[in-house]
């Protein structure tokens, strides 16, 4: 695999497979007038059988942010046909109760502390035969549309296997939105780095993108899966996610099995998103937070066969010996 790397766009060569931004039809635009931005929406046509989607989120002590996501779910045009909380050994998981099951389903799965990843899988396994899961995070909001217009593009574009919007950053004290983007999925930079695309760039900076366009990985704070796509790439038997990473990664590992699976995995700048994110960059992470995700970065650089496994491998000596 050969990567071209450039600043705020990716190309991406795979095989005979190139990514490019990809022209859609049967979109109209609209004004966000909080951003002053321009977004798309999605036209839906009618069908015969509406799609099902469940969604799977897994919490740990997440309290401060549940009001918020609940809120923003219950809020949905299209509500979920079933939400999966997969709780990995929360101190006091009491905030669950705060997501009220007479506007969708909702099931709590109680588990100790498996995880990220096999938190994902117990939720995914139990929605597996939903034609779309969404992946979301407790500390990410969606806006009211979001699942009604996300599942609408899927259905329109049967080629993509996954689909991440823009995720601006959300100030959980003052109770609003930031004019700061989170991320517009995963790149490397110019030195090989993994990075999120244009992560703490004013919101402007989503101008560039005109239609969605498509991205080499993307980060599961949310992200929608098409059911095909998932079956694909599964792996050490029922695993969607690796659990051998327990968190980090995970999903820049699952984003390059469903792309080698020949599948797109595509950025919406019409779908929006909002992200607290528990670290907003990565000197404000842990420096167990930092080994781990250096950590993974090698052991999913040699399971994909990256050329850029040295890069990680020094990234990893530089957090471990001076704690950069």
């Amino acid at each position: 695999m050969q990567e071209v790397f450039a600043w705020g766009c990716m190309n991406i060569e795979h095989g005979d497979e190139r990514a490019f931004s990809i022209a859609v039809s049967g979109v109209f635009h609209e004004r966000d007038t909080h951003h002053g931005m321009a977004t798309q929406r999605v036209a839906v046509s009618g069908s015969a059988r509406r799609p099902t989607v469940g969604v799977v989120t897994v919490t740990y002590n997440s309290a401060p942010y549940f009001q918020k996501f609940a809120e923003s779910l219950e809020a949905q045009t299209v509500a979920p046909d079933l939400v999966l909380l997969v709780d990995s050994g929360s101190l006091d998981p009491s905030f669950l109760d705060q997501l009220e099951q007479d506007r969708m389903p909702v099931t709590v799965i109680r588990e100790s502390n498996v995880g990220v990843c096999m938190g994902n899988n117990i939720g995914w396994r139990k929605l597996r035969t939903f034609d779309y899961v969404l992946f979301l995070n407790p500390d990410a909001f969606l806006t009211p549309a979001f699942i009604e217009d996300a599942v609408a593009y899927m259905e329109a574009n049967p080629d993509v296997g996954m689909l991440t919007p823009s995720l601006l950053r959300y100030d959980l004290v003052a109770g609003i939105p930031l004019n700061i983007v989170d991320t517009t999925g995963v790149i490397r930079n110019t030195l090989g780095l993994l990075k999120e695309r244009d992560q703490g760039r004013d919101v402007s900076t989503l101008d560039r993108y005109i239609v969605p366009n498509v991205i080499p990985w993307l980060c599961t704070a949310v992200a929608l899966g098409r059911r095909e796509a998932m079956e694909a790439v599964i792996e050490h038997g029922n695993q969607l996610f690796d659990e051998s990473f327990f968190m980090y990664k995970d999903d820049t590992d699952l984003s390059w099995r469903v792309r080698r699976a020949g599948w797109k995995i595509v950025h919406h700048p019409g779908l929006l998103g909002y992200h607290c994110r528990g670290w907003q960059d990565r000197k404000s992470a842990s420096r167990k937070a930092r080994l781990l995700t250096a950590r993974n970065e090698i052991k999913m650089s040699i399971k994909n066969h990256s050329p850029f496994v040295l890069t990680a491998l020094i990234k990893y000596m530089l957090v471990k010996l001076v704690n950069l």
